[in-house]
């Protein structure tokens, strides 16, 4: 589960995409609600060997693998 507050909203036809970091390597985790300042996304795919987590801004329906910088980096446990 992924929980956001204060978020501002995307540049028209972008939205926020989460990922898992697999030791360097991003994989889609799901896409966040672009409308909203606050959310709550469950992320899609098993955690497995995942050691961190992030979040870009990509074009609408999301990206294969990240097209920006990250606008948020966790490590895995957090």
């Amino acid at each position: 589960m992924f929980i956001a507050s204060g978020l501002t909203t995307p540049p028209k036809g972008k939205v926020y995409q989460l990922w898992f970091d697999d030791d360097g390597t991003m994989r889609s985790a799901g896409l966040m609600n672009a409308g909203r300042e606050a959310t709550a996304v469950l992320m899609t795919g098993k955690v497995g060997q995942a050691t961190g987590m992030g979040v870009t801004v990509e074009p609408a329906g999301g990206s294969v693998k990240p097209t920006s910088s990250p606008v948020a980096l966790m490590p895995l446990p957090a």
